[in-house]
């Protein structure tokens, strides 16, 4: 079996080897440069190199075919932590419990942006699949990456007036805020519901919303956020026309409506 992690996430994804044997061959290196060497500037390189493999699988991998992907990320999680006599184990300098995913979230916010970036040249798909793994893995619970549903979703439905959502936000960006309904409804519900905030104005309203951007619950999730998104989407299903699109928004207004329901 091929070392390289990016050969390893593709036999897994193809189902050449198990949940847990892609899972070891993944995380292996990192752990043993601290367990065998207390080597933690080898433990950082290598922890990039595992993440970079997990995201760009992420990308690569159709929304609908995740599930082993998430899997494999719990499965790495769900290791014990690495013990070097004598050593803590630490990450940029702060001491970390292994299941807290060293550099996941670094890694994940990296790759968001580069799957978002217009200059890469990567198709909207890669932008979609990388959203869907990040809903996938907010909603088993494996990795709380909830505040980018909100930069997405601010992004595609609240920047714009709602009556000029189709015209101005790209298709790209309104499957991929139909996405993180599509797999994380039930979360983003329940998080709206606990008003969920965030530190300082990472979560602030769109430009459309501004007038909420002191009030209370807007630095987060709110049910008056969750019911806009919803709206505006069900505006947007009405007016897009390609069909991949709206088909995507109507699954994710189908999700949001099983979630209301089950709430109501």
């Amino acid at each position: 079996m091929a070392t390289n992690p990016n050969d390893i996430t593709a036999a897994f994804v193809a189902d050449a080897i198990s949940v847990q044997e892609a899972a070891e061959k993944l995380a292996g290196p990192a752990r043993q440069a601290f367990e065998k060497d207390g080597d933690l500037g080898k433990v950082e390189h290598e922890l990039d190199g595992l993440w970079t493999a997990v995201t760009t699988a992420a990308e690569q991998t159709p929304h609908d075919k995740q599930g082993k992907l998430v899997d494999i990320v719990r499965a790495i999680k769900e290791m014990p932590q690495p013990i070097h006599e004598g050593k803590k184990f630490e990450v940029w300098g702060e001491e970390l419990r292994w299941e807290q995913l060293p550099l996941f979230g670094a890694k994940t916010r990296e790759g968001l942006d580069l799957a978002r970036d217009s200059k890469s040249g990567k198709p909207d798909d890669a932008f979609v699949n990388f959203n869907a793994f990040c809903a996938r893995v907010t909603a088993a619970n494996v990795s709380d990456l909830s505040l980018y549903a909100i930069w997405i979703l601010r992004e595609a439905l609240e920047n714009p007036e709602d009556s000029d959502i189709v015209k101005e936000t790209s298709s790209g960006l309104l499957k991929a805020a139909s996405i993180w309904l599509i797999y994380a409804s039930e979360t983003l519900s329940k998080l709206s519901q606990e008003k969920k905030q965030f530190d300082g104005k990472m979560a602030k309203p769109g430009s459309s919303l501004s007038i909420f951007k002191d009030a209370p619950g807007w630095r987060g999730f709110n049910e008056d956020r969750w019911e806009t998104w919803v709206e505006r989407l069900t505006i947007v299903k009405d007016a897009v026309v390609a069909e991949d699109t709206k088909s995507l928004v109507s699954q994710a207004l189908g999700e949001a409506s099983k979630v209301s329901k089950s709430s109501g």
